[in-house]
C-alpha cells in the first residue's frame, strides 16, 4: 500500500473538513462582503476538488473490479434461490 507524500496534496477528509469550516464561516454572516465572496470562491474550489477526488476514487474502484473480474451483478429472477436449492439437496 502506498503512502501519501508531503507534496501529494490534501486528503479527501482534509478537503471536506476545510469546506465545512468555510461554509460555517460564510453562514455566520459576521464577515465583510469581500471576505464572504473570497470564502465562497474558496468553497467552490474545495467542492470541485472533492468532487474530482470522488470521481477518481470511483474510477479506481471500477478498474479494480474489472481487473479482478468481480463486476457487481444483481441476482436474476431466473436463478433459483438458496432455500430451493437446499430443499432439492435434502430430498
Amino acid at each position: 500500500m502506498t503512502t501519501r507524500g508531503e507534496d501529494a496534496g490534501p486528503t479527501f477528509e482534509q478537503v471536506m473538513a476545510r469546506l465545512d469550516e468555510t461554509v460555517r464561516a460564510v453562514e455566520t454572516g459576521d464577515i465583510p462582503l469581500d471576505e464572504a465572496v473570497r470564502l465562497y470562491e474558496q468553497g467552490m474550489k474545495l467542492a470541485s476538488l472533492s468532487s474530482q477526488m470522488l470521481a477518481d476514487a470511483e474510477m479506481r474502484i471500477t478498474q479494480i473490479q474489472t481487473a479482478y473480474g468481480e463486476q457487481m451483478r444483481l441476482p436474476t429472477q431466473d436463478a433459483p434461490d438458496v432455500e430451493t436449492q437446499d430443499a432439492r439437496i435434502l430430498s
